[in-house]
């Protein structure tokens, strides 16, 4: 598994996905308004989690390769 971080800049991807949604004609544009913003805050906290989590992944990968490295050296250590 590569120990590159995926980080997705969250601002971005958020104006993206609500720059891709059309406005619905039998809407108005205060209800319009309001589902984008409910849009952009609901990708924009999805995507910070989505880093949060990767972050963690990949410190939780680093203390278990390190663990099975001391692990490698005691067993050999006590089997020479």
């Amino acid at each position: 598994m590569s120990e590159e971080q995926l980080h997705i800049n969250p601002n971005d991807f958020a104006m993206k996905i609500i720059g891709q949604t059309p406005k619905d004609p039998e809407i108005n544009n205060q209800q319009f308004i309001k589902s984008q913003l409910t849009l952009y805050l609901e990708a924009y906290y999805l995507v910070n989690d989505f880093n949060q989590l990767e972050v963690s992944q990949l410190e939780k990968m680093k203390q278990q390769q390190i663990s099975e490295l001391f692990d490698k050296m005691l067993s050999g250590r006590f089997s020479v």
